[in-house]
C-alpha cells in the first residue's frame, strides 16, 4: 500500500504504508495544507499519531523547516525511518516510539503547526495539548465528521472542514 504526496518539493512521490493503517485520505491531506498556506513554509512540525508520516513529509515537501513524528508502534515507527530515509530527509525530520501523551508530557519546545490524525475511532482528550504550539501555532485534530471537536478551555476552535465522514477541526491558543 502506498500513499501520494500531493504537492511541493516531493509532489508526485510516494511514500509506504501498511494495511493496518487508515491514513488520511489524499484529498483531505492535500485541502488540509491548501488551507494551512504559507503558514506551513519554514514551519516546526508535528506529526502525532504519525502512521506512515505522510502528513508530516507533505509539510516538510511543503516547505516545513522540521517535523518530529510520533507513534507508539513499532511498525510505524519503522515505516517513517524509512519512507523519511527513501525521499531522503532523515536529517530533517526525528522520529519517537512513545505515546502521544508520552510526547506531550516531555515535550521540550513548542510547534507552528501539530496535526494529529489518531484512530478514527477514538477522539483524544487534548487537556494540555495547548503546551505544544508556539505562540500564533495551529492544532489540526482529524476526527470523524459525526464526533463534535473535543474542547480545551486554552484553545479555541478557528476553523471546522468537513470532507465526508472525516473532519478537520483547526485550534489555536487562546
Amino acid at each position: 500500500m502506498s500513499l501520494r504526496i500531493t504537492s511541493g518539493q516531493f509532489g508526485g512521490r510516494v511514500v509506504k504504508s501498511v494495511p493496518s493503517l487508515r491514513p488520511m485520505m489524499d484529498k483531505v491531506r492535500k485541502a488540509l495544507f491548501d488551507i494551512l498556506g504559507d503558514k506551513v513554509s519554514s514551519a516546526s512540525v508535528a506529526d502525532l499519531f504519525a502512521g506512515s508520516g505522510a502528513i508530516g513529509i507533505e509539510a516538510l515537501s511543503r516547505g516545513a523547516s522540521r517535523a518530529i513524528f510520533v507513534d507508539k508502534d513499532r511498525v510505524h515507527y519503522n515505516l517513517i525511518k524509512e519512507n523519511l530515509a527513501n525521499l531522503g530527509i532523515s536529517d530533517l525530520a526525528a522520529v519517537r516510539l512513545m505515546t502521544v501523551e508520552d510526547f506531550i508530557a516531555a515535550n521540550e519546545y513548542p510547534y507552528d503547526l501539530v496535526v494529529a490524525a489518531p484512530w478514527y475511532d477514538e477522539l483524544p482528550d487534548i487537556t494540555g495539548w495547548e503546551k505544544l504550539l508556539a505562540e500564533g501555532g495551529i492544532l489540526v485534530l482529524e476526527h470523524r465528521s459525526s464526533n463534535e471537536p473535543p474542547a480545551n478551555d486554552n484553545l479555541r476552535i478557528l476553523d471546522h472542514k468537513k470532507y465526508g465522514d472525516t473532519a478537520l477541526t483547526f485550534y489555536t491558543g487562546v
